[in-house]
């Protein structure tokens, strides 16, 4: 028998425009997320490192900036960073929406 698990993110509850597919998926190293932002959304600065949790932002739709320690970089659909654990990084959204996925592990 092959194993997986298969989940849509607009099943999932919509806790402020994210997504948790972590348990929807069975996920037992990862976290999934979908992140659906309003235009000049801005987010928390945070780091992972007391988690040791590596994190990948794929930017699906739209334009942000994710700002990572003092150094800002653009994003345009299609563009994905992988952020370390104890980097500081946080996401400004731009002048439309814009859809994330997220993944973290471990």
């Amino acid at each position: 028998m092959v194993d997986y698990t298969k989940a849509n993110y607009q099943d999932v509850d919509d806790r402020n425009g994210m997504y948790f597919l972590r348990d929807e998926l069975d996920c037992e190293n990862m976290g999934v997320t979908v992140v659906e932002y309003e235009p000049g959304w801005e987010g928390k600065e945070h780091d992972h490192e007391e988690e040791r949790q590596e994190e990948v932002y794929v930017l699906v739709e739209g334009e942000a900036t994710v700002t990572v320690e003092d150094e800002e970089i653009a994003m345009n659909a299609g563009d994905a960073i992988r952020i370390a654990p104890d980097v500081t990084h946080q996401i400004r959204n731009g002048d439309t929406e814009s859809r994330f996925v997220l993944i973290g592990a471990p």
